[in-house]
């Protein structure tokens, strides 16, 4: 049964991670700070961002009170709009557009520094003007250069159609160039001692259309409620901290001024209404006093008795009511004729406010003018009619237009009545002074006719006074509560971009080292080889510095940390390859360098130290090293005996190691891989099987020759050394396809040059001060050149001992 976790988490979980980071914290240091430089760079050369704030209140309970007041009897009602219409309308295309028409920022200026380019409100040494209108549009929003060359003269340069065209002009002059219509002033500042500066200094403007600056405006423009209040605050980002502020304060204004041109056009036509009627009226009465004047010299006028004058007071009220009912009537058609007019401009019909009786249909105008003024702020702010909001409003324009069309009939219809019982008044009333003489009733009928003509007159200058009134006592609905203040530097976040730079780098270090634990990844224990490969680990072997020196470490350090790698290999070699009988070993690698040949040389002197009859090949016929290792004259050897030359006893040489003898490559032949398949290479090792224990074979590695393939098929087990510098999981993945591939299964890795921690390091020299046996320690096994043994006198006995043993038995 496995084993189960006891812990949520334990060292084996924490060590891939560990293992990661002690592998790419280089790197994640290196491309942290790689990002946060460019980064620094970049939000170095960013402009700064400034903001402004002015805060309006909308139309305030005082104002609105006062002002319904003042329209009651006009039958005018303003009610406070819904707040986001009026956000819409703030932010409107065709406001923004009023707001730049009363304020030029159709060029921007700018410094141009070593690394950064600096936007200014005005240029301090410079008045520019030039005309958009004039301007090739290929040049709007580009960067045109300004130098100055003298007192008299300066340059501009700009890129267009790719390439650069420059202008020497003269200063204080209009310029047309062909793309532009250009005029520099100089300021009053430049003189003698300042001229060097300015013509130091290099200096940009650019030129923008009004179509540009609405959308940047509008791009920069916010718009907030303050929450529980009719508050708006509108807030604008820019470049220019001045600008913003200027444009703060012109969009107020304007607004302002929009929200009272609704009122005063309302003024304007009931003023105009009145005033046409009251020229109709003057022009009766005129008419009227002049036939009274010459009706009176004409004849002679009788007064009239009490009776008579009770009938002529009645008959003249009687008059006045039905002049009075025919102006209501009137006044109904005139509103049915501005409701018929789908293209008319007018808020208000003219004959509204003489609606006294009629307090009904005067609320129905009141809420048809309010979804015209809902309708007219809804354009405003870019809907159109399939927006769902327009919609809704038109269906409710139509529907009252309908209801006011029949309240008009019906009331008209009652108007009628009431003018014909009126007329039949009237026919009463002269018919009582029918008795009078004809040249005095002739005279009354004029009379009263002027009669009733003053009393309309004076009702109407009554309502020219009204009007008047409150023309004078139109206020703004809207006010500003808090003029534009600056807000300082809003942006950019250049923390956050400095973050966002390291973020990235680190990012990249970590892709980087994902990459190489993917594919790039050294293995660097028997734990994780163990975890790679269904390979069989033999052991592992520490790093050994000192393999250039002394190869057979375990004659040069007898009680090291690697002899005790070595002799544990041995105690595991004897598990494996537990039967009766001479064993057969080959080693080999995958790669050159991996430190073959110091494991075969120092394992079969550590079989031999154990006793054993060991024989050592070397195999490796195109790059032969174990002679070099022992330090044998390789003169005569395994080449020799497989093309015939020579018998392979003639070949074996005695090393330094006792037990253990060799027999080197020999001469390199120009086929040594077509020696490999030779059947004496069966007799040769059936052979030595019969005189020695072990017989270590050392191949060539095996991605660059194939003869370890070729000899693995005649040895009891092949042993594949790597090196931690260049074992990766794609080269085990490659062994064991080879291995698959050609049925070969009596093999093992054995994992060379094993790096420690620090801590480890301490305990390996303590173990090794006191005896212990092996661990994993710092070192190398690859890489043999020309070895200088003179570091240990022992070593060097044993070469003397073995070189006059080998030539007291004709071996050279």
């Amino acid at each position: 049964m496995a084993e189960q976790k006891t812990n949520f988490l334990d060292a084996d979980d924490l060590r891939p991670i560990l293992k990661f980071i002690s592998k790419n914290w280089y790197l994640m240091l290196l491309f942290s700070l790689i990002g946060f430089a460019f980064a620094s760079f970049v939000t170095h050369r960013m402009p700064n961002i400034y903001a402004a704030k002015c805060e309006i209140l909308l139309k305030s309970s005082d104002t609105y009170d006062y002002q319904t007041q003042i329209y009651k009897e006009l039958g005018y009602y303003s009610l406070i709009q819904d707040i986001t219409n009026q956000k819409r309308i703030l932010a409107s295309y065709d406001l923004i557009e009023k707001v730049l028409d009363k304020v030029d920022f159709t060029q921007s200026y700018f410094l141009v520094g070593r690394i950064k380019t600096d936007e200014v409100d005005q240029l301090e040494y410079f008045k520019i003007k030039c005309d958009w209108r004039t301007t090739e549009k290929a040049l709007y929003n580009k960067p045109i250069s300004l130098k100055l060359i003298d007192f008299n003269t300066y340059s501009i340069s700009y890129v267009l159609g790719g390439r650069k065209v420059t202008h020497t002009l003269p200063l204080d002059s209009t310029n047309y160039v062909g793309d532009l219509t250009v005029k520099v002033q100089l300021s009053k500042k430049v003189n003698e001692v300042t001229l060097p500066v300015v013509q130091e200094q290099n200096y940009q403007f650019m030129i923008h259309t009004p179509d540009y600056l609405v959308q940047r405006f509008k791009g920069g423009l916010t718009i907030e409620n303050v929450e529980y209040t009719s508050i708006l605050s509108l807030t604008l980002r820019d470049l220019e901290p001045i600008r913003a502020k200027m444009f703060l304060d012109t969009l107020a204004r304007v607004y302002i001024d929009y929200t009272l041109q609704n009122q005063i056009a309302v003024n304007n036509n009931t003023q105009q209404y009145i005033d046409k009627q009251l020229d109709e009226i003057t022009l009766i009465l005129d008419s009227l006093e002049g036939s009274i004047e010459a009706f009176k010299e004409s004849r002679n006028i009788l007064d009239l008795n009490k009776e008579q004058q009770a009938a002529f007071d009645a008959l003249t009220q009687a008059d006045l009511d039905r002049r009075t009912l025919e102006l209501r009537r009137e006044a109904m058609k005139s509103l049915e004729t501005f409701l018929a007019k789908e293209d008319n401009k007018a808020t208000i019909p003219p004959m509204n406010y003489l609606e006294q009786e009629e307090p009904t249909l005067r609320g129905m105008v009141d809420d048809l003018f309010m979804l015209k003024q809902r309708r007219k702020e809804l354009e405003a702010g870019g809907l159109k009619s399939p927006d769902p909001r327009m919609q809704r409003v038109d269906s409710s324009l139509q529907s009252i237009r309908t209801n006011i069309y029949r309240y008009t009939t019906d009331a008209k219809d009652a108007i009628a009545s009431r003018i014909v019982d009126v007329k039949n008044q009237i026919n009463e009333l002269e018919a009582k002074l029918a008795n009078i003489p004809k040249s005095e009733r002739d005279l009354l009928g004029i009379e009263r006719k002027l009669t009733v003509n003053e009393g309309l007159y004076t009702f109407l200058l009554e309502k020219k006074a009204n009007t008047v009134i409150a023309r004078a006592a139109i206020i703004p609905q809207t006010s500003v509560i808090e003029a534009a203040r600056s807000l300082g530097v809003v942006g950019p976040d250049k923390k956050a971009t400095i973050w966002i730079g390291i973020g990235v780098g680190l990012f990249v270090a970590l892709l980087i080292g994902f990459v190489r634990v993917l594919f790039f990844e050294r293995i660097e224990s028997t734990k994780e080889l163990k975890a790679l490969s269904k390979i069989p680990v033999l052991g592992g072997i520490p790093n050994y510095a000192e393999s250039d020196v002394d190869p057979i470490v375990i004659l040069s350090s007898p009680r090291s940390n690697v002899s005790e790698a070595f002799r544990s290999i041995r105690t595991n070699l004897q598990y494996i390859l537990h039967e009766e009988g001479p064993k057969v070993i080959l080693v080999t690698s995958l790669h050159p360098g991996e430190g073959k040949t110091f494991t075969s040389v120092n394992l079969a002197s550590v079989l031999a130290k154990a006793s054993k009859k060991v024989l050592i090949l070397d195999f490796d016929m195109h790059k032969p090293k174990v002679h070099k290792a022992f330090n044998l004259e390789n003169i005569s050897g395994v080449s020799s005996f497989l093309i015939g030359k020579t018998n392979y006893s003639n070949s074996i040489l005695t090393t330094q190691v006792e037990n253990l003898e060799a027999i080197t490559a020999g001469p390199v032949p120009p086929n040594a891989s077509e020696l490999i398949l030779n059947d004496r290479v069966d007799e040769l090792l059936n052979s030595l099987k019969i005189k020695y224990d072990y017989l270590i074979v050392d191949t060539p590695p095996l991605m660059l020759i194939s003869d370890s393939l070729v000899l693995l098929n005649k040895v009891d087990l092949g042993i594949f050394v790597m090196n931690t510098e260049k074992a990766t999981k794609s080269g085990v993945r490659y062994l064991e396809d080879v291995l698959s591939q050609n049925n070969l299964k009596k093999n093992v890795l054995l994992l060379n040059n094993i790096k420690m921690k620090r801590w480890k390091y301490y305990y390996g020299k303590y173990a090794y001060k006191y005896g212990y046996g092996y661990g994993y320690g710092y070192g190398y096994g690859s890489g043999y050149g020309s070895y200088s043994y003179g570091s240990n006198p022992y070593y060097t006995e044993d070469i003397k001992r073995v070189r006059r043993k080998n030539k007291d038995n004709g071996n050279g």
